[in-house]
Order: structure tokens, then C-alpha cells, then sequence
């Protein structure tokens, strides 16, 4: 998940769910998440469990580490099943091997004759919890040793526990059943402990007229989540047992001898099937409710929130049977024995994946856990912690939902002030998440409106995005998942790119695109061999690099390089450059795609074909904006209230600062800070470049590039090979943003990008001449094909803006991805700082932007309830 936000930022929020920094495929999820073998290695002799006073009589559960675990291919599992099962005699069934064990006085296991408590920290007088036999010792001082031991606060009397463990009493034959059933679905041996707490331990529910835990019948069936919201006792005036004060206590889980596991959890929905041990995650194998638990949900189309074993790790995504690096810090009780922590994030999480479309709440959550035992109230009390981190990580509960009246987690007892400088998406998530935990916010936004580079324009009768408008992967991607929240439409994009040779006017040729396909695949290989195989590598310009292992290449192989190949080449060049918003000469060869070796999203890339106008303003929607306020000046001298003044002189004081503006704003200096910031920061914010790129967008009267559409009526983009390398920056691919359906207002347009070497013609060119240009352009591509007389265009200037200036981030020579993390660093615990150039997992896109902002604000939250 990693939760960690504070700086450094070394693991973001959720940005790199599920990532494993030690695995050697950072996109393969690692072996130990894959179900191990029922057969535990040997305690250490310095292992510390969480369950230090485990009773004798149970077989002991190895505790386990933080580091990776090992895991098992499944047939050691089914060894370990068949080995469990040798340890009765051969053809003997488990009822036939008890019976000769009485018949013949043998003793029984160790776990059937244990009847003992002489725990200092239970009671002198014990009372059996079970009640199954009408010989039931009930409560009985001074007799510690006729009562087994489940936790404090639960035991059971010596002839109670014989209805169980003695063959032809009336619980045998369930506990032999239930034996069976646990040893294909458990890691653990099936111990007469584990028996109790799971299935006969009685469920504790509160009462919602008066607040008092109460004990359903012993024959009650497992409560629903409905049944537990109604439930209302009868018998309010009466007092509430005492057992109920000793299981709030946090320590009390130290005292139990069989973990509580819970059933029926949300998880399952996800989770179930072969994938996992159910009681390695804190679930009970015997669960009644499986099936119902496999039902589909709508939200599985775009979010996944577990990994799974043997399929790529996505961003988002946790592995359910391990604590991220954020939560162990958080939670350092856990860390041995996570069992518990695991079964309350995992029901949590699914809680909110199945639902994402409204607030979840400590209540929802609560009525879903079910489990046996005092040990429902235990988890009751620590599911509220485990809920407040997950909410004020932003983990849970973000995107565009109706916040709660009243915040379901407390921060302290004032709230901060927080001034945002900035109203694009990242500032506008930061503000909306502050507000869901009562913050107040002002938001300082230098431009008459809100969105910073997420800007569209309907004149062409589609949207059209002036900047960012792509979604690069839907699964888990909160863009997607704010689109589905507010009915905002998008359409994932096909694969496939034809390409059109400006030279020929044709088709490139299908072997020629293969053959530089290969080519520019093979050098990227090359690349990355060299990065990874030399040691301390010297960086240099991408360009320098790709083209001098480029001519390599050809000179191995003796290969006779066309022209046509080389155009399909400088086209590979352009859409690198692209992908950077720069020329490559200025690129980092070494950095320059830091990020892909993370966990990223996944799932089709998609077009936001309602734009994203209707994102930001739900985004925005009740917070206090102010247009119209470009900042000036930042003081936040220690000890006093930071105070930032904007231009024309008015002064805005807060306890934070969150300051989320492009980096090219940073880099002018247009904010003054008082004092200054520190020299890393500076230095981090120098050695990224501002990329830049502008639209061209141009609607005509008929779709004339319809001979490109597929069988299936798609086509989403085609690409422009150059007739001149140095043209590689002009046009070089084409969107078909074309009205779809059966509109009988059809508006055909096309949009493409300058960037590179080509991107200063819309400032040097008016508007009607670059149209000309991209008019010329299409010409040269389709040959016989005659162009009509647009009818329509737009044409961007982000350079020229001075509050934007650019388009995106990305790594100059001699920096690294260290600089995204160096940017969003927090100074002086006062300054935060958010936007696409402080996200080294998601810099250059909308998601990207939209994830720092969250990640400001659980940073912000989390250091201002420590120092409550």
C-alpha cells in the first residue's frame, strides 16, 4: 500500500500498493503471497510472539517476521495433509482411533487432557463460557485446574470440554467434521482450542438501545451484518458483564490460546478460493457464507483491491496476508503476529471497494465483523484504529463523495488551518480530503478559474482536452474511479497504430513497422542491460545513448537500413520525445523512465471523452476558492502561523501550507519564500525539466480518414511518420475524437501535438497558420486523399501562461527520480508541497497529480494528530 507519506517520500500512499522494493520484478507479486504449506518451519529461540502464554496443550504457531516469507508450491500442501492424516493409524478413521484410545485407557493428546488455568492474571473463580452440558460446572473458586483456558475472561469447565474430545459424546462428531474441513483450508493444525473459539465461543453483539455487549444463544446462528445493526438486547437495565471491560483492554489479546478469526468477511468477496490460507489472513476457514461471497460487484470492473498470487501487481492493490512498510510502522505491535491487524485492514478495504460510491464509516465497518468471543470486542476497539490510518491516508474514502456532517475520525482537538496554493486537481483533492476530517481550508488560485492544466474546450462540439485528457490504465486509477462516481463517460482506446508515411502518402509498409518495432525494442533492451550490468554508469542525453546503440546495432548485423525504416525510426524518436515533452538531447539516460520499474495501473488506456471540466468541479464543489489570487510571497518563520501574502498585498494566515503549483512556477521563482527554502530543495526543484507540449485540435465537414477505421468501426489514433527526422516533433500522432454513435450532430475532429523542436511554431505562427500547417501535414499523409476546409479549431498556449508554463515534469541529465521525492519533501513540518513534479511513481499525468494531493493531506493530517 505503502501508506508512507511523510518525507522522504520513499513510498507513497497508494502509489505503490503492493510493491515489494526487495523483489527483483518489481511487477511480479512475490512468492510468499501465494498459499504456504500447512507445515510451519520450527520456532526460533529468539522469536517474540504475540501470543506469549499459549497454553501447553496447543501446537505452537510459529511466530512470524516481517521479512519476506517463503513460500511452498501447493503440493507441499497436499503433503502436509496427507502427513497430518498418518497421524492416526492407517485405515482407521479419526472416531475409530479415539474410541480404541478410551477403550483401551490410553491417554489422550496432549490438547485433550490439558484442563488447566493458573494464569496470574485470571480470576481465582472461574466460570465455563460453554454451558453444553447439563453437568456443566458453571463457576467454581479455587479450582483452576478443572477450567481450560481460552483468554481472559473465557474458559471451559472440565466436563464441557469432554463433551467435545471424548468419542460418542454429543460435540465429537461436529469437532471431528470440523477438524477435516479446517485441515484443507488451514496453515495451522486443528487443535480442540482452535475448535472452541471457532465455532461454539458465542457471539457478543451491542446492544443499540443502550450500548451494552450482550451474548447470543449458544445454538444462535452467525449474525448478519443486518442483524447486528437492529440488534436490540431487551434487557437494558441490566448490567454488563464485566468480561467486556477486561476484552477492551488492548493487552487482552495476549491472553488468548486460539487467535479469533472472523467469519463471513467482506474480504471473501475477493478473496475466496485457493489463493490464500483464510486463517493467515485472519478469517476463519469455515466460513457459512462463501458462495454469497463470490457474487460480482459493479466496482470489480475498475478497482482490484488484493493481489493476487501468480498475476501482475497493480497499483492500489495490497497483498492481503502482509503489512506495508507504513502500516508496521503504525502499528509495531503487529509486526510478529499480523494476523489481527490483516483481518481488520482487509475487511475495511473490501468494504470500501465493494462500495466506493459513499462514505464508509467505523459503523458499517463494525457490523461486518463478525467473529466468536470476547474477541469481537477486542477488534471492535482496535478496528477503529486501523480504520482512522486507513481513512486519513487517504486509502479509503477519496475521490468525489458526499462528506460526512461530522468526521468520522478526529485529527485532535483543534483542527489546523491550511491554505492551499493552487486550484488544480492535486490542490483541489487536498482540500476536499482536509474537509472530510473538519480542516478548514482556503484555496489560493492565481487564475480567474480552477484546474490548472485539466482544462477542456467544447467549441469544436466534443470535448477536447487542453491539457490532460488520457487515463493510462483504469483499473484501480481513482480518475476512472471519480468518473464512475460523477457519470462523467470515458472510453477505453484500442490497441493498434496505423501509421502513414508523409513520404509516400501510404500506409507504412507492415514488415517495415515490424522491423523497426524490433530495432527500437532490441535498443531499448540494450539500454537497460547497460544501466543495470555497469557499475556507477555516467549519465548522459537519452538521445546520445538510443542512437549510438542504434548504429551499433546495424553494424553488427550488417543490416542495410532503408530510409523508409529510418522515418519509422525518427517516428519511435518523436513519440519518446512525446512521452517526455522535450527533445531527448536533454533527457536523462539514465532516469529518464524511473518510474517504470514500479507498480503502475493497470488495465486499457482510456479517453476521457466528457473531458474532465465536470471532475473538477465536483472536486471543488464547497470549498472556500479564491480566483483570482496569484501568491507572492511565503512567510513561515518557527513558532508563529504561516502567512502568505498574494499579489496587491492581502495576507492569509494559516497553522499549513500546502503549495501545489507547476514546477515551472517554482523554477521562475514566482513564490518568494521567507526564509528562503533549503538548498535541497532547490536543487531538487532545478534537476527536473519542465516539459512542454501544445494541442492542435481541427474539426472538418466528413471523415475522411475513415478508410483506417477497423473492422470492428474503431480507431482511436494513427501516427504521422515524418518525411524529415527534424520534423518528428510536428504532429506526430493523430486522436480521432469524432463524436460517436448515432449523433445526428456528428462533429468530425482530429487532434495532434507539437512538441520537441516544433513546439515554439504556435508561438512564432498564428493560430490560422499552424491549422494550415496541420492541414498540409494530413495532406502529405493521405496523397490522393483531398483535404477539406476545417471548419472549426484550437490551439493551445501553455508556454505563454505565466502561472503554468509547462506540461509536464521530467529528469534532466544528471538528476534522478530522487528529485520528485526531494520536491515533496515537507519543510520545516510547515511547508507541504504537491503536483505531478513531486510523484515519482505517476509523475506527467492527471492521476499522478491528483494522488500527491491526497498523500499532502494524510501527511499534513497524520503529523498534526501527533503533535495534538
Amino acid at each position: 500500500m505503502s501508506m508512507n507519506q511523510n518525507a522522504p517520500v520513499k513510498r507513497g500512499r497508494m502509489e505503490e500498493i503492493g510493491s515489494d522494493p526487495a523483489a527483483a520484478d518489481p511487477l511480479a507479486v512475490p512468492e510468499s503471497a501465494a498459499k504456504r504449506s500447512k507445515l510451519d518451519p520450527e520456532v526460533e529461540a529468539d522469536e517474540v510472539e504475540l501470543f506469549p502464554e499459549l497454553d501447553d496443550e496447543e501446537e505452537r504457531t510459529p511466530s512470524r517476521s516481517p521479512s519476506p516469507r517463503v513460500r511452498s508450491q501447493r503440493q507441499c500442501a497436499e503433503v502436509a495433509k496427507k502427513k497430518i492424516k498418518t497421524e492416526l493409524r492407517p485405515g482407521e478413521t479419526r472416531k475409530e482411533e479415539a474410541e480404541k484410545k478410551v477403550q483401551s485407557g490410553e491417554s489422550p493428546q496432549k490438547e485433550d487432557r490439558e484442563c488447566s488455568c493458573e494464569r496470574s492474571d485470571c480470576p481465582v473463580s472461574k466460570t465455563c463460557t460453554l454451558h453444553i452440558t447439563e453437568t456443566c460446572m458453571g463457576a467454581r473458586p479455587d479450582v483452576g485446574r478443572l477450567y481450560t483456558h481460552l483468554s481472559k475472561g473465557e474458559h471451559v469447565c472440565k466436563n464441557c470440554y469432554e463433551q467435545i474430545w471424548t468419542n460418542g459424546r454429543p460435540k465429537f462428531d461436529h469437532f471431528m467434521d470440523w477438524k477435516g474441513g479446517w485441515m484443507n483450508e488451514s496453515r495451522c493444525a486443528p487443535s480442540l482450542k482452535a475448535f472452541i473459539q471457532d465455532q461454539l465461543l458465542p457471539f457478543w453483539v451491542q446492544c443499540t438501545a443502550c450500548s451494552k455487549f450482550r451474548t447470543l444463544p449458544m445454538d444462535a446462528s452467525t449474525p448478519t451484518s443486518e442483524f447486528i445493526e437492529s440488534f436490540n438486547c431487551g434487557k437494558c437495565e441490566e448490567p454488563e458483564s464485566p468480561s467486556v471491560a477486561e476484552a477492551s483492554e488492548r493487552s487482552w489479546i495476549t491472553s488468548v490460546a486460539s487467535a479469533p478469526l472472523l467469519h463471513n468477511s467482506p474480504a471473501l468477496h475477493y478473496l475466496a478460493g485457493d489463493s490464500y490460507y483464510y486463517d493467515e489472513l485472519g478469517m476463519s476457514p469455515m466460513n457459512s457464507e462463501v458462495e454469497e461471497k463470490k457474487e460480482e460487484s459493479s466496482s470489480r470492473v475498475f478497482l482490484a483491491p488484493f493481489n493476487l498470487p501468480h498475476e501482475t501487481s497493480i497499483a492500489f492493490s495490497v497483498r492481503p496476508d502482509c503489512m506495508e512498510h507504513d502500516e508496521t510502522e503504525a502499528f509495531p505491535e503487529f509486526v510478529v503476529e499480523p494476523v489481527p491487524y490483516l483481518a481488520l485492514r482487509n475487511l475495511v478495504f473490501a468494504l470500501w471497494t465493494k462500495n466506493p460510491f459513499k462514505y464508509l464509516t467505523p459503523r458499517e465497518c463494525s457490523s461486518h465483523l463478525i467473529c466468536r468471543g470476547l474477541g469481537r470486542i477486542w477488534m471492535l476497539n482496535e478496528l477503529k484504529r486501523v480504520f482512522d490510518f486507513l481513512n486519513y491516508k487517504g486509502i479509503i474514502n477519496y475521490g468525489i463523495l458526499e462528506l460526512p456532517e461530522k468526521p468520522v475520525t478526529q485529527i485532535g482537538k483543534s483542527p489546523p488551518e491550511v491554505i492551499i496554493i493552487g486550484g488544480g486537481i492535486s490542490g483541489l483533492a487536498a482540500a476536499r480530503q482536509l474537509r472530510g476530517f473538519g480542516v478548514e481550508v482556503k484555496v489560493l488560485e492565481a487564475k480567474a478559474r480552477v484546474g490548472g492544466r485539466m482544462q477542456d474546450d467544447w467549441s469544436l462540439g466534443v470535448a477536447v482536452g487542453c491539457g490532460a485528457q488520457l487515463v493510462t490504465g483504469i483499473l484501480n486509477n481513482p480518475i476512472a474511479l471519480m468518473c464512475e462516481q460523477v457519470g462523467v463517460g470515458y472510453r477505453s482506446l484500442t490497441e493498434g497504430c496505423p501509421l502513414l508515411d508523409a513520404t509516400t502518402g501510404k500506409r507504412v509498409d507492415a514488415k517495415v513497422d515490424r522491423v523497426v518495432d524490433e530495432q527500437f525494442n532490441a535498443i531499448l533492451d540494450a539500454h537497460g542491460h547497460w544501466r543495470s550490468s555497469v557499475k556507477e554508469p555516467e549519465d548522459g542525453s537519452l538521445y546520445e545513448h538510443l542512437t549510438t546503440v542504434h548504429e551499433k546495432l546495424l553494424n553488427l548485423g550488417a543490416v542495410k537500413w532503408t530510409e523508409a525504416e529510418e522515418r519509422v525510426f525518427q517516428w519511435n524518436i518523436g513519440n519518446t520525445e512525446f512521452s517526455c515533452g522535450v527533445k531527448l538531447d536533454q533527457v536523462s539516460a539514465l532516469y529518464w523512465d524511473q518510474n517504470e520499474s514500479l507498480v503502475q495501473f493497470a488495465g486499457a488506456h482510456a479517453l476521457l471523452t466528457e473531458g474532465s471540466s465536470e471532475i473538477i468541479k465536483k472536486l471543488g464543489e464547497g470549498t472556500d476558492i479564491r480566483l483570482n489570487s496569484p501568491v507572492e510571497r511565503i512567510e513561515w518563520e518557527s513558532n508563529k502561523k504561516c502567512s502568505v501574502v498574494c499579489k496587491g498585498g492581502k495576507r492569509f494566515s494559516a497553522d499549513r501550507v500546502i503549495i501545489a503549483v507547476p514546477l515551472a512556477v517554482l523554477q521562475k521563482g514566482s513564490i518568494q519564500f521567507a526564509p528562503a527554502l533549503p538548498k535541497s530543495k532547490s536543487t531538487a526543484i532545478r534537476g527536473l525539466g519542465a516539459g512542454l507540449i501544445e494541442k492542435i485540435a481541427v474539426r472538418f465537414p466528413r471523415r475522411f480518414w475513415a478508410s483506417l477505421v477497423k473492422e470492428d468501426g474503431s480507431l482511436d489514433y494513427f501516427g504521422h511518420v515524418p518525411a524529415d527526422g527534424k520534423k518528428r516533433g510536428l504532429f506526430n500522432m493523430f486522436y480521432d475524437f469524432s463524436s460517436r454513435g448515432n449523433s445526428k450532430n456528428e462533429h468530425f475532429v482530429l487532434m495532434s501535438y507539437v512538441c520537441g523542436d516544433s513546439v515554439e511554431i504556435v508561438n512564432e505562427l498564428s493560430d490560422v497558420e499552424v491549422v494550415k500547417m496541420f492541414c498540409d501535414t494530413l495532406q502529405d499523409m493521405f496523397g490522393e486523399e483531398k483535404i477539406p476546409e476545417p471548419t472549426g479549431h484550437v490551439v493551445t498556449h501553455w508556454g505563454r501562461d505565466p502561472y503554468i508554463g509547462m506540461s509536464y515534469s521530467y529528469v534532466r541529465v544528471g538528476a534522478t527520480g530522487d528529485n520528485y521525492d526531494g520536491i515533496a519533501d515537507t519543510v520545516g513540518g510547515r511547508l507541504h508541497f504537491a503536483g505531478e513534479c513531486t510523484n515519482r511513481f505517476f509523475p506527467q499525468t492527471m492521476t499522478g497529480a491528483y494522488l500527491t494531493g491526497v498523500r499532502e493531506a494524510g501527511k499534513l493530517l497524520e503529523n498534526w494528530r501527533k503533535k495534538e
